[in-house]
């Protein structure tokens, strides 16, 4: 490879026209090399007839350098090859970094063109993933990709809501407690047993972490093993819970194994670069084979809207350019709802429950976002109320209501991450504060850094947004609980009054009571200033006919283990 990166060095640096001071050291560092080995490669390149060479002359003067003929072609090519070979980290080595989404975009619109002896299903997707540890994990991309890797000790039936065993063969419940006993002959993605100290070790790394979703899991008090697959979880305080966190994305069972995760679910990861997160299945697993033999999910940024639509399942956004018959439209309003975050904690004017008050009063009057970047959404007044028409922005009342208030006397602070409805909804915000003539200033930011506490607590606007899925108490639950948007807008003791009505919420008989009891805290929340629901999102998504058509799932994905592709 130092062959063809001092290529690259050549096409990045040299032209055909001028000759250009170049420095040996320069040219080591680009390409990782020795100074000697550096001037062996410039040899073999004069050779090649790629570059004309002149050494300095004198104390302080550079050799200087020119192309012979445009080598882009050559690296291009070369980069194909070592893509088609799976090696794309060197592949875009090769690339100039503002030529590489559309290199991949190019390369994927031709990449399954031909037959393949495995069935791979390929997704564009607009960012890289993150960290796949799913004790960390709170994005809905990330949970999904992760309930294939993870097996938990139960999960949640999507049809009826039962709970069936998965790494558990069986399960009693007594009290306080609840015994579980391992199925035989369970194994990890690299082919060790997985046994009952596994699964206590994999809990203890979970309680130990500083993820929002250990909150959750403050409810096991302990946890006893009794042989090698035989375990008890004891919960004093919430025991009728247990069951669920034992089904919950964070418990997918892993080991660490010098520094790396290793899992045990129906896929492994096989590769997590910027530019592919590619799965494959677990040749261990304990239950069905999946029918397809590996999922790949590219990160092509902006190109994913203008991809030749090769790829199986895309977002219904990248298709609105083109027509697209061979595709299978999905849709469904999405069960939460993007939503603002009141903090009361940081600026001086917040602090006061009728200014928050007159915040919400605006957000609900400010109309509908838009931008190609924005899904299709609806008027939302709760986490699971029915989705209304927007009504058209009228601020009128809210600046006559502001003149009656005291204006803040620095700039509110907005912020959001990158998400296209979320960044169009927190520039709304803003325009329409700056409209009444409230100062403000808007900050976006990647997932990762948005998502920690000490970051939000500098905001006084949080604009993110909640996902549930098909089990609402604990989607109710974590959304509550293990939320650092939340987090950052509570003190000491809102912070207990929410941990309190929770337990209650949990303790009660029926599901319906228990949601009805989540739905008023919901209420509370939106009463205390703290919380204000905005917007309904329509999940849409497209998928190719060459892929079986399952229905989504409530969190907008499509279920990988029963894909099946004709």
């Amino acid at each position: 490879m130092s062959y063809w990166k001092s290529l690259a060095f050549c096409r990045d640096t040299l032209n055909t026209n001028d000759w250009t001071s170049i420095s040996l050291n320069q040219f080591s560092e680009f390409i990782g090399c020795t100074r000697r080995n550096t001037q062996f490669l410039i040899k073999r390149l004069i050779s090649d007839h790629h570059i004309l060479w002149q050494p300095g002359v004198g104390r302080g003067n550079l050799p200087k350098a020119k192309l012979v003929t445009c080598i882009d072609p050559i690296l291009i090519e070369k980069a194909q090859n070592l893509l088609k070979n799976g090696k794309i980290e060197q592949a875009l080595d090769l690339v100039k970094p503002n030529q590489r989404d559309s290199f991949l975009s190019h390369y994927l619109s031709q990449y399954q063109a031909t037959d393949s002896q495995q069935d791979i299903l390929q997704i564009p997707f607009y960012r890289a993933t993150h960290d796949l540890d799913p004790i960390g994990i709170n994005r809905r991309t990330e949970q999904h990709i992760a309930s294939y890797l993870y097996a938990r000790l139960l999960h949640v039936d999507p049809v009826d809501g039962s709970l069936q065993g998965d790494l558990a063969h069986s399960w009693v419940i007594e009290h306080d407690r609840i015994h579980i006993k391992l199925r035989k002959g369970l194994k990890f993605h690299d082919g060790s047993p997985l046994q009952a100290k596994d699964v206590k070790e994999h809990f203890q790394r979970l309680s130990q972490s500083p993820t929002a979703s250990k909150a959750l899991f403050n409810f096991i008090d302990d946890i006893i093993i009794e042989d090698l697959l035989s375990l008890v979880f004891v919960s004093r305080s919430a025991p009728k819970l247990v069951p669920k966190l034992l089904a919950h994305g964070a418990t997918g069972i892993t080991k660490m194994e010098q520094g790396h995760i290793i899992g045990s679910g129906s896929f492994k990861l096989a590769e997590q670069s910027e530019w592919r997160t590619l799965l494959t299945v677990n040749p261990y697993y304990h239950g069905y084979r999946p029918w397809i033999d590996g999922i790949e999910i590219w990160n092509v940024g902006n190109n994913a809207k203008s991809l030749e639509l090769n790829c199986d399942v895309v977002h219904a956004s990248h298709l609105r350019a083109h027509t697209a018959p061979l595709f299978h439209s999905k849709q469904q309003w999405e069960l939460g709802c993007v939503h603002a975050m009141l903090n009361p904690l940081r600026h001086s004017w917040m602090k006061k429950r009728q200014h928050r008050f007159w915040l919400q009063t605006l957000m609900q009057v400010m109309g509908e976002p838009s931008g190609a970047q924005c899904e299709v959404v609806a008027q939302s007044s709760g986490m699971l109320s029915t989705p209304q028409p927007i009504a058209k922005a009228n601020l009128t009342q809210a600046e006559t209501t502001l003149s009656e208030l005291n204006k803040p006397s620095e700039p509110l602070q907005i912020v959001t991450y990158q998400l296209g409805t979320h960044i169009e909804t927190a520039k709304l915000i803003s325009a329409a504060l700056s409209k009444v003539g409230v100062t403000n200033k808007l900050t976006i930011l990647e997932y990762p850094v948005f998502n920690q506490l000490d970051t939000l607590r500098d905001f006084d606007i949080i604009v993110t947004g909640e996902v549930f899925g098909e089990d609402l108490p604990m989607s109710w639950l974590g959304w509550l609980l293990c939320t650092f948007s939340n987090l950052a807008c509570l003190d000491a003791k809102s912070t207990q009054w929410l941990h309190n009505q929770c337990v209650k919420a949990i303790a009660l008989s029926t599901e319906k009571a228990k949601l009805n009891a989540f739905q008023r805290i919901e209420r509370d929340l939106k009463a205390k200033g703290l919380y204000q629901p905005l917007y309904h999102v329509q999940q849409d998504l497209s998928i190719s006919e060459s892929v079986s058509t399952p229905d989504l799932l409530a969190n907008g994905w499509i279920d990988f283990n029963k894909v099946t592709m004709n």
